[in-house]
């Protein structure tokens, strides 16, 4: 068996189920969200520059 990923077992699970947004992208170490924002800012996170049609 080589390197990587597979000769570890596969990957390790990073994020999970976010409780404000419910997103699968609330990462489990820097306990912060990546869609939403939660644990980092009490508003949602948003860009302008991705304005939802």
């Amino acid at each position: 068996m080589g390197k990587g990923t597979p000769s570890s077992a596969g990957g390790k699970i990073v994020h999970f189920r976010c409780r404000r947004c419910g997103k699968h992208s609330f990462h489990r170490q820097k306990r912060v969200c990546s869609s939403c924002g939660f644990g980092r800012t009490t508003t949602l996170r948003h860009y302008d520059w991705a304005k939802r049609h």
